[in-house]
């Protein structure tokens, strides 16, 4: 085999391990966030009972396969959310690789992978995307357009007319909901756009969007969600698959442009 192939594959093995890690953990620490309780202190613990959990109930998607998604302790039902969470770090991560491979750039975009799954946990939880997220995307973005060297011309001129994207969709927001006297997005959402506007090309944030919805639409049709919809998680998927594997869709449709 190509020992460029094995490197990838060696690779993206324990990019998945470290993303399933970071999904349990951030799991853990919105779900206690939600609930009032302090997010990094204390061992984790099932929340019907409340009983400690052993290292061996804490290995991420293995653990709750092998339990049947059901406490060792008690038998009440873990929430599929923790199983999700730690897949989603885990393939987002992975995707990742297979994009970048290992390189520098690889660390930006591994960083705003597991600020993307901390806004679509607490989005999820509670339906609030925190700005001190968002800044933390934005201070992110900044520190390595430094750190790769990138021009620093060109690249702000391209967040600039990315940023037309979430100032477009704010003015038709704005004007259907006065239109129609309701909430037709929120502002959490929009601002997260934003914060993604400082690392997509305008074509992959339209396409992000794009996606969202088609993500966001399955996800409500299947959870048989008749309540407000969180929007953040699907455009956080959609957003990582724009910027991995968006390229050729964002070529092929400004081929037909051109």
């Amino acid at each position: 085999m190509n020992p460029d192939a094995l490197l990838t594959i060696y690779l993206c093995v324990w990019l998945f391990v470290a993303g399933a890690v970071l999904g349990s953990f951030l799991d853990c620490a919105v779900w206690r966030w939600a609930r009032g309780e302090a997010m990094f202190r204390g061992r984790s613990h099932c929340g019907s009972c409340g009983k400690t959990l052993s290292p061996r109930e804490l290995v991420p998607v293995l653990s709750y396969l092998f339990s049947r998604g059901k406490c060792r302790h008690c038998g009440a039902k873990i929430p599929a959310e923790c199983l999700w969470a730690e897949l989603a770090g885990g393939v987002g991560f992975v995707c990742f690789g297979v994009k970048f491979g290992l390189s520098l750039e690889l660390a930006q975009w591994l960083v705003l992978g597991a600020l993307l799954l901390a806004v679509a946990l607490t989005d999820g939880a509670k339906q609030i995307i925190p700005d001190r997220l968002l800044v933390a995307m934005a201070a992110n973005r900044i520190v390595w357009l430094f750190a790769l060297r990138q021009p620093l011309w060109d690249t702000g001129k391209g967040m600039l007319i990315s940023c037309l994207v979430p100032a477009a969709l704010l003015a038709f927001v704005l004007l259907a909901e006065k239109v129609m006297k309701k909430e037709a997005m929120g502002g959490g959402d929009i601002k997260l756009l934003l914060a993604l506007a400082l690392y997509l090309s305008w074509p992959e944030l339209l396409l992000t969007l794009l996606l969202g919805c088609v993500l966001g639409i399955l996800a409500a049709v299947a959870g048989r969600n008749r309540g407000p919809f969180p929007f953040g998680p699907s455009l956080a998927a959609a957003a990582v698959l724009a910027a991995c594997f968006g390229g050729p869709l964002v070529d092929w449709y400004l081929g037909l442009l051109g």
